[in-house]
């Protein structure tokens, strides 16, 4: 039996080792923390990352923890309503919110449930592209496959191709979790995502992920140092949003800051080592799509017959097929959160270049390409 170290236990590591699993590979993942803890905050599913749960039997996963939206609002700072989408006009499927953790939590069991091997608290040091693994504690695994799905700052990655330039970005965000309470939707329907946008660069996302948690965003350009810097300070944040100053009073010390990165490695394998999720194609989250690309890179990679022919070609051939409308969406984003595209945030995803994205059928390998030609300045190879 062949087998793979999977390196992290986020949401790419843990669909890539159901797939290998069920595939007759023997799946180990490294978890470095030590539990399957994902981050308090939210994320959007839409109907591409759906469509893999479901292929993976977390059809009740998406109905009990999942949170399905009816209406995506864009207003101004303000307050004024600009844009109105429903969902599955605007893109063609579904949106279904989750916290991450009621995520990451389903996976993880049917992971286990695949005859996957989960340890955590399993710190990698180094890869190398044959296929050896160095852990803490002179620990040395040797393997047929190595994943790497540890994130934006991949030490499976640096190992393998060395240190690569990030693309960083002139946005940041602070994530958090807060409380819904009954006011917050006097008409009855939680089921609403509402963005506010100011066009000094300053946003505010406001995302229901369950009748009782709100997923809340808020992004700023990096040269606003000031709202950027945690705690937040809520008096500037409600001055520049005067009527969102319920939400804002229930951030206090709570929330996470990320500046936006991404990253574009010449190849997403190496010898024996192939990367996922953001390790391979971090992006900026101006169209919510980096846990659904990450599934499907990682699922795509799982259901790839990689052992009847050489592995550098069974990977080759599945990067070819997959990675141009990865890059799409990278670019895609990347173009929103510099203003090219979109400075006022308004496009959201009914511009039908985005429709080939949102209506992959990664399970079955069948989608179209996006209209490059829609992104202006044109795409290209590196940031």
């Amino acid at each position: 039996m062949p087998a793979a170290e999977i390196v992290g236990g986020g949401i790419a590591g843990l669909v890539a080792s159901i797939q290998l699993a069920r595939n007759g590979w023997s799946v180990r993942l490294h978890e470095r923390s030590e539990a399957l803890r994902a981050g308090g905050n939210g994320l959007p599913i839409f109907e591409n990352g759906l469509r893999i749960l479901e292929a993976l039997g977390l059809q009740d996963a998406i109905r009990t923890r999942g949170h399905q939206l009816n209406k995506w609002i864009i207003r101004l700072s303000s307050g004024q309503t600009t844009t109105e989408y429903e969902p599955f006009a605007a893109t063609g499927g579904r949106i279904v919110m989750f916290e991450r953790q009621a995520l990451v939590d389903p996976l993880a069991e049917a992971a286990v449930k695949a005859g996957v091997k989960i340890e955590v608290g399993s710190r990698v040091l180094s890869a190398e592209r044959d296929g050896i693994l160095h852990l803490s504690g002179g620990r040395r695994l040797e393997s047929d496959l190595i994943v790497g799905a540890d994130g934006i700052h991949s030490i499976v990655r640096k190992s393998v191709a060395g240190t690569l330039p990030l693309g960083k970005h002139r946005k940041g965000a602070i994530r958090l979790l807060i409380p819904i309470r009954p006011d917050d939707f006097p008409d009855g329907n939680d089921r609403v995502a509402t963005e506010y946008n100011d066009p000094g660069g300053r946003r505010i996302g406001l995302l229901p992920c369950s009748s009782k948690t709100m997923y809340m965003i808020l992004v700023a350009l990096l040269s606003d140092p000031q709202a950027l810097k945690m705690p937040i300070d809520p008096e500037l944040w409600k001055a520049t949003f005067p009527t969102l100053g319920r939400f804002i009073d229930r951030v206090g010390p709570a929330g996470h800051y990320d500046e936006y990165h991404s990253i574009f490695p010449p190849t997403w394998h190496f010898g024996k080592c192939v990367l996922i999720g953001d390790a391979a194609h971090g992006m900026t989250p101006a169209l919510g799509q980096g846990a659904n690309s990450a599934m499907m890179t990682a699922y795509s990679l799982g259901a790839t017959d990689l052992l009847s022919s050489p592995l550098s070609d069974a990977l080759t051939a599945w990067e070819t097929k997959i990675r141009p409308l990865v890059h799409f969406t990278q670019k895609f984003a990347e173009g929103i959160t510099e203003g090219r595209l979109d400075p006022r945030n308004d496009i959201f995803f009914s511009d039908p270049a985005l429709r080939p994205l949102l209506s992959a059928d990664i399970p079955n390998m069948r989608f179209d390409m996006p209209n490059f030609a829609a992104l202006n300045p044109p795409l290209s190879n590196a940031v």
